[in-house]
């Protein structure tokens, strides 16, 4: 079994966030794909490998000097979505027999 890190950051609404990733591998096995260990955002970079338990000081050195390389990667789509509030209606549910019991329509 083997770690590995990968590391980002993009810019969304003028605030960049820092994103780490821990994996494990298993190269003894074929075709299986890495396993995806834990994971970190934040705004700062040391604070998002705390979230993601890297706490290793040489590993969150080297994750930082490949940042510059990873930046140029990265691409955020911005997404157009707009949620109609007419299909949002609470819960009508009606008992015939008891509506017609108080007189009621």
């Amino acid at each position: 079994m083997e770690n590995f890190y990968t590391t980002y950051r993009k810019t969304i609404d003028g605030v960049t966030f820092y994103f780490v990733k821990k994996y494990q591998v298993f190269p003894e096995y074929k075709n299986v794909s890495p396993i995806l260990e834990n994971y970190g955002m934040h705004t700062d970079f040391t604070r998002a490998c705390k979230i993601a338990m890297i706490t290793d000081k040489a590993i969150q050195k080297q994750l930082s000097d490949t940042l510059e390389e990873n930046a140029a990667q990265t691409k955020v789509v911005k997404l157009n979505r707009k949620a109609n509030a007419t299909n949002f209606r609470p819960w009508q549910i009606s008992f015939p027999s008891v509506l017609k019991a108080i007189g009621a329509r």
